[in-house]
């Protein structure tokens, strides 16, 4: 027979690997926040009707009457040091009744101040009625309106004041 030798060549093949290649870039995110607070009111209008006789006679004998307690109920909310104020308009009825014949209590919340944990007489003028030096997410202020009365002064009819409440952040 005849031979016949076979060459192999091996051939080596070499893979390159290229280093790899990477890019880095940065962002940054930025939010401005501003100084925020909300101020929201459930149950808004009080309304008390006395009954002729017994209802009357025991309110003018203890010389006020009291209405619902959480009657508004006013919901604070700030990212900041805050404050809440009361005042009132003069009463529309039959009688020049004082401003100062409603008083309000604040039963509700650990930041009253001023002394609106029990019934004070509102004015024309903003009063401090709570504040904080913190920020405070939704605390209820549960108040209750007492308006006084006077034998001799409040004479049968309808009486209306309008209570405004203003909610302030603080420097």
């Amino acid at each position: 027979g005849i031979f016949i030798p076979v060459i192999v060549l091996f051939c080596s093949i070499a893979y390159v690997y290229a280093a790899q290649d990477t890019d880095t870039q940065t962002s940054n995110v930025t939010l401005n926040v501003p100084e925020s607070a909300r101020l929201s009111i459930t149950a808004a209008n009080a309304s008390k009707t006395l009954n002729q006789g017994g209802d009357t006679e025991a309110a003018f004998d203890a010389g006020y009457v009291d209405f619902a307690t959480a009657t508004p109920t006013l919901t604070v909310s700030a990212n900041k040091k805050w404050k809440l104020y009361a005042r009132s308009s003069n009463f529309a009825g039959p009688y020049a009744k004082s401003v100062a014949d409603l008083m309000i209590k604040d039963a509700g919340a650990s930041h009253v101040t001023n002394g609106f944990n029990d019934f004070k007489s509102l004015s024309l003028d903003d009063q401090e009625v709570a504040s904080h030096t913190g920020p405070i997410k939704k605390e209820n202020h549960l108040i209750q309106y007492r308006i006084i009365l006077d034998w001799e002064k409040d004479v049968a009819g309808t009486y209306t004041a309008t209570v405004t409440y203003t909610l302030t952040t603080q420097a």
